[in-house]
């Protein structure tokens, strides 16, 4: 046997040999607890970032639904009004409460993104 005890075998997964004395230093240990701490804030800062790009594009969707719905309301009670139809209840109500969702929606934004939160 030529080989010398202590080198890892072929396909051995196991930690490394350490050198002899006289040889160059061994490389410094690392912590795998540490190491899987900072993968981990690592993942945590990556799913905040993603939560805060999408809850921005849920926040715009709703916002330009709502400034839709209170325009088509609006314009609808507009019409109604100059046929001398019912406009007031369905159509003139409905763009208010869709207009005071929208401004109520763009203030909680607002507030939210100057809280930093």
């Amino acid at each position: 046997m030529s080989e010398v005890p202590d080198e890892p075998l072929e396909g051995d997964i196991g930690p490394a040999a350490r050198p002899a004395s006289g040889g160059a230093p061994a490389a410094p240990e690392i912590d795998s607890a540490e190491v899987l701490r900072e993968a981990e804030a690592e993942r945590e800062a990556r799913r905040r970032r993603t939560n805060a790009v999408s809850g921005r594009i849920a926040v715009l969707v709703a916002a330009l639904f709502l400034a839709f719905l209170t325009y088509d309301s609006a314009n609808t009670a507009v019409e109604a009004h100059s046929k001398g139809d019912d406009w007031l209840y369905p159509p003139a109500t409905i763009a208010l409460v869709c207009g005071a969702g929208l401004i109520a929606l763009l203030t909680w934004a607002w507030r939210r993104r100057r809280l930093g939160m």
